[in-house]
């Protein structure tokens, strides 16, 4: 299991393991909220597809910034996923320099030659953060989410 307790932190930052009750205290964004009311099950397919030892919950002050993890499609490939909250905004730099650590340790641990997301094309934020972790646009996948948006698929190797 990826040990985050190395992900420098202050005192008021903390990441600990995912729970499925976690869904429910979390503030959605905009565009989670469009995806949630096209795919009103989604939290329950979290709760019943996320892997235990791989999924996290980044908390700030008392407040979920998001809720993350890594889902092995097969030997050596993996899927990233996140469902960040309004409060992600409140802690860029911890949830980046968080991520970038557990990447490396999840692609190290894991073997991996392939790690990859997929990002809502109109989204932004969820872009350049996932540039500044290093992934890059291999696709635009056309209507691919529930809510009929346009994503890229996107990876780092």
């Amino acid at each position: 299991m990826i040990t985050i307790a190395s992900a420098r932190l202050d005192s008021d930052k903390q990441i600990i393991p995912f729970h499925p009750q976690h869904l429910h205290s979390i503030e959605l964004k905009q565009f989670e909220l469009e995806y949630l009311e096209a795919f009103p099950d989604y939290f329950e397919y979290v709760a019943l597809n996320y892997d235990p030892n791989r999924s996290w919950t980044g908390i700030v002050r008392g407040k979920i910034v998001c809720i993350f993890g890594i889902t092995m499609l097969w030997p050596r490939v993996a899927e990233a996923w996140m469902i960040p909250s309004v409060h992600i905004k409140d802690s860029p730099i911890a949830v980046a320099r968080a991520a970038k650590k557990i990447i490396a340790e999840s692609a190290s641990e894991l073997g991996l030659n392939r790690l990859q997301i997929c990002v809502r094309v109109d989204n932004v934020i969820a872009y350049r953060f996932a540039k500044s972790l290093g992934f890059k646009v291999e696709c635009e996948m056309k209507e691919y989410g529930p809510e009929g948006a346009d994503y890229y698929l996107m990876s780092r190797r």
